[in-house]
């Protein structure tokens, strides 16, 4: 009976081991965050005055807020139809304008 036990652990722990699909998305530790133009963004706490440019596109996905987005136009926290903005003479910045009209700045990631 031991031996059946043991060597059901061991084929559990092996199965483990093999190779699998990767889930379509990660769990997320960095809060909220966006991808647009196939770049990643996390949104910023700190205030700025920044100019806004041109309209880049919508939010078109939201995911549970505790998963990492990865598809393009996808937001962990922000809802689908947001509106996205390019920020004047910053190209590592983007603004979203909410339906109750906050704008949250976030940045790239690198």
């Amino acid at each position: 009976m031991k031996r059946l036990i043991v060597l059901l652990l061991c084929v559990f722990v092996l199965s483990a081991c093999g190779a699998k699909k990767p889930a379509s998305y990660e769990l997320c530790g960095y809060g909220d965050m966006m991808v647009v133009n196939n770049k990643q963004y996390v949104k910023v706490s700190v205030e700025k005055k920044l100019t806004l440019n041109e309209k880049v596109g919508s939010i078109k996905e939201k995911i549970e807020t505790k998963y990492h987005p990865v598809n393009d136009f996808t937001a962990n926290t922000l809802a689908e139809g947001t509106p996205i903005y390019s920020v004047k003479d910053h190209k590592n910045y983007l603004i979203a304008q909410t339906k109750d009209n906050r704008y949250l700045l976030y940045e790239e990631m690198n």
